[in-house]
C-alpha cells in the first residue's frame, strides 16, 4: 500500500484512505480501517478491527472483519463475514453472502444474495434478500 493512499491515526489505531482510493492487491489491516467514498478494491479486505466503507465503494473480493459498516450505494462482488455487528446502509448490493456473528442491520434498497445473523437481523424498508439462513431472528420495520 502506498503511503500517499493511507494515513494512520495512532490514538484510535485507525488506517484511513482518501476518497476514490484504488487498491489492486489484498488489503490486510491490523486495526481499524476507514475507506473514503468511491474507493475501489480489486481483491480481498481483511481487517482485525472495525471496517468502515465510504459511500459508493466497490469491492471485487471478499471482506473479513471484526465489525463492519458498509456505506450507501456500495457494491460487494464477494462475501462479507464479520464476527460482530454488520451495518449495511441504503442501496448496497452484495452479490455473495453477508454473515454477521452478532447483529445485522439492513437499510432500504439493499440487494443481498444470502444473509445470516447469529443474533438478530433488522430490516428497514424495502430490501431484496434472496435467502435468509433458517433460525435467524428477523425484525422488519418500515422506514
Amino acid at each position: 500500500m502506498s503511503e500517499n493512499l493511507i494515513k494512520y491515526h495512532e490514538d484510535s489505531n485507525t488506517y484511513i484512505t482518501r476518497k476514490n482510493a484504488y487498491f489492486e492487491t489484498d488489503v490486510k489491516i491490523e486495526g481499524n480501517f476507514m475507506a473514503g467514498a468511491g474507493s475501489n478494491f480489486w481483491k480481498d479486505i481483511n481487517v482485525k478491527g472495525v471496517l468502515k466503507l465510504g459511500k459508493g465503494t466497490f469491492v471485487r473480493g471478499n471482506i473479513i472483519a471484526d465489525e463492519a459498516i458498509i456505506g450507501a450505494k456500495s457494491e460487494i462482488n464477494g462475501n462479507i463475514e464479520v464476527s460482530g455487528n454488520l451495518k449495511i446502509f441504503d442501496s448496497v448490493q452484495i452479490n455473495g453472502t453477508a454473515i454477521a456473528g452478532k447483529e445485522m442491520f439492513v437499510r432500504p434498497g439493499c440487494k443481498i444474495k444470502f444473509a445470516k445473523a447469529s443474533s438478530t437481523m433488522e430490516i428497514v424498508g424495502k430490501v431484496s434478500i434472496k435467502e435468509i439462513e433458517s433460525g435467524t431472528r428477523v425484525i422488519v420495520r418500515s422506514e
